[in-house]
């Protein structure tokens, strides 16, 4: 519950603290620092949660009425508010862990949230977003979970919060991988280790183990037993140290590393491990590990023929299986009692209220036959009263709900205008830009070189395969996207035999697996400085393009960079020409995104600019390109 550090509290010692802390308690009624000090050292020392959750009420509503008193200084009142983010985070585990009462916990975080935002109180902040993540995980909420989580561990990656942080990366790999992402899991827990073993941890023996069960469920037996064996030789060389706080994973490292060698077909090895596993098993008296050692018992003793030890070996598997989930079920049966004969009570006092209300108003009654009279009158005045307005509460409802209903139909036909208009604009853009990779293999067989000339075919059928998946598509993964962008550059370079680079980086707050872009959105702007700035210069040629998330996460900023001739000198080029060519994918990408931007205009959208040398000379062009998400 609380802090882990108060399971070592519970000893005659604390008791002895709890007592005193008490009788100071109840000797200094008045609301003042003093009295909130040992109230907040009280529900700390204090194990019972009968007790503690009593005090801790008081504390916060103590806490809640001086810090809506105004009068406090600014640097004291956030001194209270740090308080009551304490109280709240112990009110919210209690609700959820005790009662089951997961919209009560829920409301708790979130007021941790509201209180620690107020005066920037980033530890508080970050255990709310903890609490929250942890509870949305259990919940099998692991998008969500994961949203949470990952708000927490910026926040100790902020205050320089190492340990904590290396929890959090942890908690993140475990969502990934409770949803089935290995990869993305598998990235979290390496995290979490390198940081663990930086601040040697002895929890790092657990994170070794959740690597190498990732690899068991990749069946990659070699690193999995790799990962399993560093973990058992930290517990084994640590001793009696981190012994009795690992010890359950010290049978966990056991029993994998007995399955990886069954997997090997290693069985005497595989009967070896799953031996000393039980014995530690046992020792913690932990049924769900004892199970777990006889499933493996069972699948030993099946493979080297021995039928009798194998069926005794399952028979107690099965026997423990059903006794843990019956203690499961008891358990949840108790949680399901307590919130039952919580809200029982509840409903017990507001009956007992309105039965005195009740009798107030018959005796009220019998006092005298006028008032009854008198309060009949009343009331029926009251009920044509309600009536007639009812009547016309009525009647305004219907018609609002007309009007509601002819505004919904004119956005969803302003909706299928908004699609078609994007689906024309795309029929446009996609042609235009196969037209152009073909010119570039086109001149490519007119250099002689067939061999590359294939070569880059086999791209551009790639490429032209990539583009007919997605162009029925709303939106893509931002991989998908700069996949093809990089095919087409592909294409692009051998244009100009030589001396033409380009680089596509992404941000660090980038998922470019959960992020999403309509399609071939920034190719046309990528084209753009190929042709207009690159074209026309000698010596070396770059493009760069990078994408980032602004401040809010709202939208993606697309950035296309060339050191090519300019736009002025561009302009002028184009000029000359005898036949000018309009730009027209450009344009078009640009009504898209005002299309998509909910009323912004393109101003906003797109941004040029020129870049210039100390000396003022313009050496190449940046384009600015925000992409609204959702």
């Amino acid at each position: 519950m609380k802090k882990i550090l108060l399971l070592l509290l519970i000893s005659w010692s604390s008791f002895g603290q709890s007592d005193s802390l008490l009788i100071l308690i109840k000797k200094h009624p008045q609301k003042d620092t003093v009295l909130i000090n040992l109230l907040h050292d009280f529900v700390e020392v204090e194990s019972d949660a009968t007790i503690w959750t009593k005090y801790n009420l008081e504390l916060k509503n103590i806490l809640l009425e001086i810090i809506s008193e105004s009068k406090s200084q600014q640097k004291s009142k956030n001194w209270y508010i740090e308080k009551l983010v304490t109280c709240l985070l112990y009110e919210g585990q209690n609700y959820y862990q005790v009662s089951a009462n997961t919209s009560r916990a829920l409301n708790c975080f979130y007021e941790m949230i509201k209180y620690s935002q107020s005066i920037n109180y980033k530890k508080g902040l970050a255990a709310a977003y903890n609490e929250i993540g942890v509870l949305k995980s259990k919940q099998k909420e692991y998008l969500e979970a994961i949203n949470y989580m990952t708000k927490y561990s910026r926040i100790c990656k902020e205050i320089n919060d190492e340990s904590n942080l290396s929890i959090g990366l942890n908690n993140i790999a475990y969502c990934y991988y409770l949803s089935k992402n290995n990869n993305k899991a598998l990235e979290y827990f390496k995290q979490s280790y390198e940081l663990k073993k930086k601040l040697k941890e002895p929890s790092i023996v657990i994170t070794l183990g959740n690597i190498g069960n990732i690899y068991i469920v990749e069946k990659d037996y070699k690193k999995a037993l790799d990962y399993y064996n560093q973990s058992l030789d930290l517990l084994q060389k640590n001793g009696k140290s981190v012994f009795g706080k690992y010890e359950d994973q010290l049978t966990v490292c056991l029993t994998a590393i007995a399955r990886i060698n069954y997997e090997q077909k290693k069985y005497d090895v595989a009967l070896n491990y799953a031996n000393r596993s039980m014995k530690v098993a046992q020792k913690t008296k932990k049924k769900q590990y004892v199970q777990k050692t006889f499933e493996v018992f069972y699948l030993i003793y099946e493979k080297i023929k021995q039928p009798q030890k194998a069926l005794e070996a399952y028979k107690q598997f099965i026997i423990l299986r059903d006794s843990t989930t019956n203690e499961e079920s008891k358990s949840e049966i108790l949680k399901a009692e307590f919130k039952y004969e919580t809200e029982l009570k509840e409903a017990q006092i507001k009956s007992l209220s309105q039965q005195k209300q009740i009798s107030e108003l018959e005796s009220t009654r019998k006092t005298t036959l006028i008032y009854s009279i008198l309060g009949a009158i009343l009331a029926l005045s009251a009920i044509a009263y309600f009536s007639f307005t009812r009547f016309k509460e009525k009647k305004a409802n219907e018609l609002l709900s007309t009007q509601l209903q002819e505004a919904e139909r004119r956005i969803e036909i302003e909706q299928k205008a908004t699609e078609s208009e994007l689906k024309a604009l795309k029929s446009q853009m996609n042609p235009h830009f196969m037209f152009n990779a073909l010119n570039s293999i086109q001149e490519q067989f007119m250099y002689g070189d067939k061999v590359q000339a294939n070569e880059q075919m086999g791209n551009f059928t790639y490429l032209t395969r990539q583009i007919l998946t997605v162009s029925g598509k709303k939106k893509i993964n931002l991989s998908t996207e700069v996949e093809i962008l990089t095919k087409y550059l592909e294409l692009e370079k051998m244009r100009f035999a030589e001396g033409f680079e380009y680089d596509i980086s992404l941000g660090e707050n980038i998922d470019e697996d959960y992020h999403q872009i309509p399609p071939m959105l920034i190719q046309p702007f990528v084209e753009n400085s190929i042709k207009h700035g690159l074209l026309h210069k000698q010596g070396e040629k770059k493009v760069k393009v990078f994408f980032e998330l602004d401040e809010a996460e709202e939208n993606l900023i697309c950035v296309v960079e060339d050191n090519g001739v300019g736009r002025e000198k561009s302009a002028e080029i184009k000029s000359k020409r005898v036949q000018q060519h309009e730009s027209f994918s450009t344009s078009a990408t640009e009504e898209r995104l005002k299309l998509l931007s909910n009323g912004l205009t393109n101003k906003d959208l797109v941004v040029y600019e020129d870049l210039k040398n100390e000396q003022g000379e313009v050496i190449g062009t940046r384009v600015r390109i925000m992409i609204t998400l959702g």
